[in-house]
């Protein structure tokens, strides 16, 4: 690149050079970004129905496995499962869960996580 181009300051050139270095990198940043955010709600571990029933453990533990899920149909199967405890908790204590909104499995298959 030509710093010495007349009509230009330098300021305006090493901004462009920096927008070069930031495009080409782009891709690469948004993959890392959709990684990052496939779950924001759950990213704290305690923003998700039924989170206050569990342990801090068992949320570390639920994020986790929902992270790590291979298949759709697993998904599925473990979700429903942790709604029933959650329901089960819920029902023991006294508690009124919200109802279910959104699915984990659904935005996951949505972002080609599973095949």
């Amino acid at each position: 690149m030509d710093y010495t181009r007349p009509g230009l300051s330098g300021a305006i050139l090493f901004g462009r050079l920096i927008m070069k270095k930031i495009h080409s990198l782009l891709p690469l940043l948004l993959l890392v970004s959709s990684q990052a955010t496939a779950f924001p709600w759950y990213g704290q571990g305690e923003n998700f129905r039924g989170a206050a029933l569990m342990t801090p453990d068992e949320r570390k533990s639920h994020v986790s496995r929902l992270q790590n899920m291979k298949s759709f149909d697993e998904c599925k199967g473990y979700m429903n499962a942790h709604y029933l405890e959650l329901d089960k908790r819920a029902k023991e204590k006294g508690a009124v869960l919200p109802p279910i909104q959104g699915d984990p499995c659904e935005v996951m298959k949505t972002m080609g996580r599973f095949r």
